[in-house]
């Protein structure tokens, strides 16, 4: 297939007899020696429009992938190590490939001939994706682990298949085709029934939405075996979403009660397509993450790090040296070991797969529409945190702030109609000029309702021009994380004295009540950190970008961060506001609640705080055993109330908080739904240190909508610096 790319492009006319002459037509329509005009007008015919775009669109996704590949080639990585690692990263990009190269150096795998697995799944999300991961959530806390943890919920379409690498691109073109396809005769719903046997409980399908996934399935199958190849068996029996199999036979009674209280089969549901990659080791593994970091001190011992996941094939299972070691691979760089058991804890299986493509559905009042997808590239290799299990008595749905945050009068009626709007991607930030000045704010209760009692400056000197934007922003590096929880005592003696040892650590802490210890569960951020945070600041002062108000998480590493990002944008005169209610996920926080530092603290280690502001949500307030849905309520709620205390002229209003700060913030904010818990762990650790999202208002007052636009600033990437023992050269 080919298609006219230049306009003096020459292309060879086929004779009546089937041959070609030698005459051409150039593309404007001019005749060529040894062709007649008449034959001309018989033989010249136009490509059908289909063909052209279909050669476009197997351009874009071909090519893309294509380009990378020349690029990481062109950094001096072999072709076959560049193609598995587009593939293991889901093609999000060359950098994230050439981390991911750098990091697997040592893989014993890099160089074999091992193409990745691949499977497609149809997701529920939405209300009935909330109720099935409540359900396993708390049937994993009440009676054990059985087969359905090992994934997400989900409905199998197909078996895992595999693809060679230089055959990823075309395929995952030819499945996209598919889908696109099938979109115009979606089922106008998706029903589902419940079906509960001895030792199984789940949901099936009902044939009419089963045929139309099958024969997506059947045909992505056809054509790929077909162009390139490449196997694929679609799932041949009844379509089903499992909740609940291998389990004990003693518990099936009360997990079916259990499935039959908080899941309902008839609630609203949104559908993903999702097509997930894995490595092949994965095939017969068990996961786990990894909770302590551990240095390796011996050459047969495996270095464990924080958020990374270990994987135990099944002939390694009983594999070990002495009691309590096992022996293991490490997903982020292929090496393999012997670690200490009690250092990790199992998780889903899928945690360690990638997803590499997804499509989405809407399903609503009896109407399918596709969803387009997310401008946003997803994150390879990103798995989850996990998420303790939830108590039956927090999974409801909440439809009001009761004793979260105080409501003010029709608060809730004034932002139940926000929805999602596509602004123009303005870019244009301009400023009227400098200066500032900040304010408190109090609020009371008075016969169920809130007063505001706000001072904010008012003056426009320090308020940018046109509508208001909201930058949230996540904390920069922090020191546990990089250097693990044993930096507290390497680095302070008995006597509480800290000395530096490591350039990348803090030149000083603060001086704090209780000592080295509250470090434990509120860490400062490093020297990179502060750099990070700063180069941030320099990034939106560059482009012009004044802040009128920061409020900021009462954690010391985003109240480090957002001084040095204040000091980015050469910025003196806006103080920072700490709130009390942008403090992270309390089920978070394994090591207790955090005893944060007071004012008088962090004035002490230089830091301008605006002592005059009361924070909205009192620390008495917070939750400890908070749910996901109490947080996103949270979150939400203080958005909104920061928002209308600065005014309809606050001009540029900054966020520092945490990775799930980005998320909750603004996901209701812009007039999503809540994701799931599930949902929300996967996509903060797609959020990197000093992440940044904007969104922007439109409209003022009850007509207000707000929507994210592009950051002004371009991301911040880096690659990772191992610590260096000079020794080894010895």
């Amino acid at each position: 297939m080919s298609c006219v790319s230049a306009p003096t492009q020459n292309i060879p006319i086929p004779t009546a007899t089937g041959g070609s002459s030698n005459g051409v037509v150039t593309s404007n329509g001019s005749s060529a020696p040894g062709l007649a005009g008449g034959d001309l007008a018989n033989h010249l015919a136009t490509p059908p429009r289909s063909a052209l775009v279909e050669a476009r669109t197997r351009s874009q996704t071909v090519m893309r992938s294509k380009d990378s590949l020349q690029l990481l080639m062109g950094m001096g990585f072999p072709k076959n190590r560049a193609e598995k690692a587009l593939v293991a990263t889901g093609d999000s990009g060359v950098q994230v490939a050439a981390d991911w190269l750098l990091s697997h150096v040592f893989d014993p795998e890099l160089d074999k001939q091992s193409p990745m697995e691949f499977i497609v799944y149809a997701c529920p999300l939405g209300v009935l994706g909330n109720q099935i991961e409540e359900f396993m959530e708390k049937a994993l806390y009440s009676y054990g682990r059985n087969g359905a943890h090992k994934s997400s919920a989900h409905v199998t379409l197909c078996q895992f298949f595999k693809c060679e690498d230089s055959l990823v691109p075309h395929v995952i073109h030819i499945l996209n085709k598919c889908v696109q396809s099938a979109l115009s005769s979606t089922p106008k719903e998706i029903k589902l029934k419940r079906y509960v046997a001895q030792g199984y409980i789940g949901l099936f399908l009902e044939e009419e939405a089963a045929s139309w996934f099958r024969d997506i399935m059947a045909d992505f199958s056809s054509e790929a075996k077909a162009q390139f190849g490449v196997t694929v068996k679609p799932h041949k029996l009844k379509l089903h979403v499992t909740m609940a199999h291998q389990y004990s036979l003693e518990h099936h009674d009360k997990l079916e009660d259990l499935a039959r209280s908080k899941v309902d089969p008839q609630s609203p549901c949104k559908w993903e397509m999702r097509l997930y990659c894995r490595d092949h080791r994965l095939g017969h593994s068990e996961v786990y993450k990894v909770l302590f970091p551990y240095s390796a001190q011996k050459d047969d011992e495996l270095d464990l790090v924080n958020g990374d996941y270990v994987f135990v094939s099944d002939t390694d299972q009983g594999r070990t040296d002495n009691e309590g070691w096992f022996f293991g691979t490490s997903f982020n760089n292929g090496m393999s070991g012997l670690y200490p058991g009690n250092y990790v804890e199992k998780v889903k299986d899928s945690d360690c797969w990638t997803d590499y493509k997804s499509w989405s559905l809407l399903i609503k009042e009896g109407n399918t529409k596709a969803l387009p997808s997310s401008p946003v590239k997803k994150m390879a290799h990103a798995p989850p945190v996990k998420q303790p299990a939830s108590r039956q008595e927090d999974q409801q749905l909440y439809t009001d702030a009761t004793g979260l945050l105080p409501d003010q009068k029709n608060v809730e009626a004034l932002y139940s109609k926000v929805h999602k709007r596509k602004l123009s991607k303005d870019r244009m930030f301009v400023t009227n000029g400098s200066g500032g000045g900040s304010g408190g704010s109090s609020h009371h209760e008075k016969n169920g309702e809130l007063e505001d009692s706000v001072s904010m400056p008012s003056s426009s000197s320090h308020v940018m021009a046109g509508p208001r934007r909201l930058f949230i922003c996540r904390h920069a590096e922090r020191v546990d994380v990089t250097f693990g929880k044993q930096w507290i005592s390497l680095s302070f003696d008995t006597n509480g004295y800290y000395t530096r040892r490591n350039l990348n650590m803090p030149k000083s802490v603060p001086k704090r009540l209780g000592g080295a210890s509250v470090y434990t569960s509120d860490s400062p951020v490093t020297e990179i950190g502060l750099f990070q945070a700063r180069l941030t600041g320099e990034g939106m002062r560059e482009q012009g970008i004044r802040v009128s108000h920061v409020f900021c998480s009462p954690a010391l590493r985003c109240v480090q961060t957002a001084d040095a990002i204040l000091k980015g944008l050469n910025d003196s005169t806006v103080k920072i506001k700490i709130e009390n209610g942008l403090f992270e996920w309390l089920a978070w926080c394994r090591d207790g609640f955090p005893t944060f530092m007071s004012r008088e603290e962090v004035l002490d280690f230089g830091i301008n705080i605006d002592v005059a502001y009361t924070s909205q949500v009192a620390l008495s307030d917070l939750k400890p055993n908070e749910t996901h849905l109490e947080f996103y309520k949270r979150m939400f709620n203080i958005t909104r109330l920061l928002l209308k205390t600065v005014g309809s002229n606050g001009g540029c209003v900054m966020f520092v908080g945490h990775a799930a700060t980005l998320e909750a913030c603004t996901r209701q904010l812009v007039g999503a739904q809540p994701r799931s818990a599930q949902e929300l762990t996967k996509i903060v650790q797609k959020i990197p240190y000093c992440g940044m999202c904007v969104c922007q208002e439109s409209n003022s007052g009850r007509s207000s909508t707000w929507d994210f636009i592009d950051p002004p600033i371009p991301p911040l990437t880096h690659a990772p610096n191992i610590r260096f023992d000079w020794r080894c050269l010895q």
